[in-house]
């Protein structure tokens, strides 16, 4: 389970064995300290964040726990990645049952930029919204076998930080996975026989591993590693069966993924998100957003590898244009969204630098703004609109009617008043994908941005092309 708002965390639930009729939910979560703010405090960086959990069926709620925890270091963290997070480790007892969990996590270090965020105390938070979990029940006469718990690191006490993630490859390339059982008290196996079995989320085998674990009294445990490091990017699927004399059979399993890209261990999931956004059509960009971080990668590895033009060099010159051109996106053309998700910034990084921009702040009379009309397209309408004063109008203001705005509001006028750009792509500029260089004519390529509140907030109007979100490949 992915947390979804200002950071990303993960969270997993895992059933053992209780020995009863109910069952102990592991709750474990983990947050990585890349998407965390530290602040210095008395020589020293904290970073601290807020828990709440909650577990309900139907309109009852079955355990509630709120918390905070602080993470103190004597310097800010140097490796921002997936191998340093803070991890919580929760249990509660459930009976077999289908149940919905929500957890929330706040950045106590990052306040709400906003009135009532100051106000009201209020933090930038991340929350999994009742994912939906299923508590099967364990047979009374056969072998209970507890979900696989996914292990990050281990000691030799048997002590284990667990790894909610499910996330292996670069900064971690051996899968580690402990697992619980439990036989009848009338069974008489003093030892289970284990198959561990990995496969591809297609379905394809990659290996397996036989072997037998000792039983004492009626319980039995190991830890079992897999080394990755001949697995490509992607999603998996790691199975485990286990059975004994007279016929006890019981099976298990847990997908977990692999990513070997570093930038993927190193930049937030919303970095990841935007490079997407960016590239994909919206039918694409479904597709990619439901896979797993290991698909995400294989994806996007194999997309730039398409547009590499020298792919027997380490450096991709097109991939460096890119990431140049968000960093200048984000820099330049953010209002309340991040700059290369606003309609100007998206503009440069497919494009890139336009070969003339017209500016003008609150145009002030009707020359001005035809002339960037004019640049853009003659079908595009001007009107003014302001106080009458008899026959003559007062404070007289551009309004810029599209085609578009005219059918939809039948010839009203609204309030689209304010300052305008106009990029001009007369030599057609530098298209970051194949697709986008075709889309120029003799005349260039050219977009008008408009801020029709006055308040740095460009939005595209009109442009000499017809491209829409939905018909980008």
């Amino acid at each position: 389970m992915r947390g979804q708002g200002s950071f990303e965390f993960y969270a997993d639930v895992a059933s053992l064995p209780s020995g009863g009729r109910g069952t102990i939910q592991l709750l474990q979560i983990a947050v990585p300290t890349k998407e965390l703010r530290y602040v210095e405090k008395a020589g020293s960086f904290v970073a601290e964040v807020r828990f709440s959990i909650r577990i309900s069926a139907g309109d009852k709620i079955l355990y509630k726990k709120i918390f905070q925890m602080k993470d103190s270091r004597d310097a800010m963290p140097r490796v921002k990645d997936l191998s340093s997070f803070l991890c919580h480790i929760d249990s509660c007892a459930l009976d077999p049952g289908a149940y919905k969990l929500t957890v929330k996590v706040e950045d106590l270090s990052r306040r709400k930029k906003t009135l009532l965020g100051i106000l009201r105390r209020t933090y930038l938070s991340s929350t999994v919204e009742d994912a939906a979990f299923e508590v099967r029940p364990f047979p009374a006469n056969g072998i209970a076998l507890a979900d696989p718990i996914l292990v990050w690191e281990s000691d030799r006490s048997g002590r284990f930080i667990p790894n909610p993630m499910q996330i292996y490859g670069l900064r971690k390339d051996t899968l580690s996975v402990f697992v619980q059982a439990s036989v009848p008290e009338t069974s008489s196996a003093d030892s289970l026989d284990v198959r561990l079995a990995l496969t591809r989320s297609t379905g394809e085998a990659m290996e397996e591993a036989l072997f037998k674990v000792p039983v004492k009294g009626d319980r039995s445990a190991f830890l079992r590693t897999v080394d990755l490091t001949t697995y490509s990017a992607g999603a998996y699927r790691l199975t485990v069966e286990a059975w004994a004399s007279g016929g006890l059979f019981a099976s298990s399993g847990k997908d977990f993924n692999v990513a070997w890209e570093l930038v993927n261990w190193q930049k937030p999931s919303r970095d990841i998100m935007l490079e997407a956004r960016i590239l994909l059509g919206d039918s694409e960009f479904d597709d990619f957003a439901r896979m797993s971080l290991g698909e995400q990668e294989a994806f996007m590895r194999n997309f730039w590898r398409k547009l590499d033009p020298t792919p027997q060099t380490a450096v991709n010159e097109v991939f460096e244009r890119f990431t140049s051109r968000v960093r200048y996106a984000d820099a330049h053309f953010g209002s309340f969204d991040r700059g290369a998700l606003t309609d100007r910034g998206f503009t440069y990084v497919r494009f890139g630098s336009p070969d003339e921009i017209i500016n003008q702040p609150m145009p002030q009379g009707r020359g001005d703004l035809f002339e960037g009309i004019e640049k853009v397209a003659t079908e595009y309408k001007i009107i003014t609109e302001g106080i009458m004063t008899g026959k003559s109008m007062k404070d007289q203001r551009p309004v810029i009617i599209s085609p578009e705005r005219q059918r939809a509001t039948r010839g009203t006028v609204g309030n689209d008043v304010g300052s305008f750009e106009v990029w001009n792509y007369s030599f057609k500029g530098d298209p970051l994908l194949p697709d986008d260089k075709g889309m120029t004519t003799k005349q260039g390529l050219r977009f008008l941005f408009l801020d029709k509140d006055g308040i740095g907030d460009y939005h595209l109007v009109g442009s000499s092309e017809n491209i829409s979100e939905g018909e980008r490949k």
